[in-house]
C-alpha cells in the first residue's frame, strides 16, 4: 500500500508539471520577440504564474512527507561526555609479621640437700708470746758548751785585713787589737768583742768592723757542729 501511494503521488507530482509547462513550451517554441509598448519597455514576467508553481511545488512536497515517501531525520541527540575519575586506590598494608618471643620454661633448680652440721671442735689453746721490746731510741745528747781554743787565727778560711785608719796613720797610731769571739755552727761571727784594746779608739773600731766578715771553719764534736769561743791578734803596724 505503502508503495501505490508513492506512485501516485509521482504521477500526480507529473500531472502537474505538465499541466502547467506548455505555456513555457510555448513561449520558447514561439522565438518571436517580446512585444514592446509605445514607449519601448519589455514586458515582465508573470508574477501570479510563478506563485502558483511555487505554491503546487510545496503542496506536493507535503504530500510527500505525509505519505513518508521523504523520511525526514529525526536531530540528533546530544552526545553528553563524563569523565570518570577512578579514586585513588589506597596504599596496601603489609601485613604486619608478629613476632611471638618463645618462653623458655624455667628449669627448677633442685633444692639443696641439708646435711647436719659437725660440731665444731673444742677451741685450741694458743699460747701468745710476750712482744719483744722496743728498742730504745738513744737520743743524741744535747751538745755541750762552745768549744774554747786559745788562738782562733789557725782555723780561719776567708778574711780580709782591716783598712788602717787615715787619721791614724798621720798620728803615727799603733797597737794591737785582741779579740774576743764566738763562732757559730755555720763559720760566721756570732759574738764579737775587744778583750784588749790597742790604745787607740779608731784601731779598734777598724779591727772590729773588719772580723765581723771573716769565716771560720766550723767545729765538729761526736759528728755534730759545736760553737767555738776564741780570741784573734789584730795588729796594727806602720811601715816605712
Amino acid at each position: 500500500m505503502h508503495a501505490t501511494m508513492e506512485r501516485k503521488a509521482a504521477t500526480e507530482h507529473k500531472a502537474l508539471f505538465f499541466a502547467s509547462a506548455p505555456e513555457a513550451r510555448d513561449t520558447a517554441a514561439i522565438g518571436r520577440p517580446a512585444q514592446h509598448s509605445a514607449y519601448g519597455r519589455r514586458r515582465g514576467p508573470s508574477w501570479s504564474a510563478l506563485l502558483a508553481i511555487v505554491a503546487i511545488h510545496v503542496a506536493a512536497l507535503q504530500a510527500l512527507v505525509t505519505l513518508d515517501v521523504i523520511e525526514i531525520a529525526p536531530p540528533k541527540k546530544a552526545l553528553v561526555v563524563f569523565d570518570l575519575v577512578e579514586p585513588p586506590v589506597p596504599p596496601v598494608e603489609k601485613p604486619r609479621t608478629e613476632v611471638v618471643e618463645k618462653i623458655e620454661p624455667i628449669a627448677e633448680a633442685p633444692q639443696p640437700v641439708v646435711q647436719p652440721l659437725a660440731p665444731p671442735p673444742p677451741p685450741i689453746a694458743v699460747t701468745s708470746a710476750p712482744p719483744s721490746p722496743t728498742p730504745a731510741v738513744v737520743a743524741a745528747p744535747p751538745p755541750s758548751g762552745p768549744a774554747t781554743v786559745g788562738n782562733l787565727d789557725e782555723r780561719m778560711i776567708e778574711g780580709r785585713p782591716p783598712r788602717y785608719p787615715l787619721e791614724s796613720r798621720r798620728r803615727k797610731e799603733q797597737g794591737t787589737v785582741l779579740l774576743r769571739l764566738l763562732i757559730g755552727t755555720d763559720g760566721r761571727v756570732a759574738q764579737i768583742s775587744i778583750a784588749q784594746s790597742s790604745g787607740f779608739e779608731r784601731l779598734d773600731q777598724a779591727a772590729l768592723q773588719a772580723a765581723r766578715s771573716w769565716r771560720w771553719q766550723p767545729m765538729i764534736r761526736d759528728g755534730q757542729p759545736v760553737e767555738v769561743r776564741g780570741v784573734m791578734p789584730i795588729p796594727f803596724v806602720l811601715q816605712g
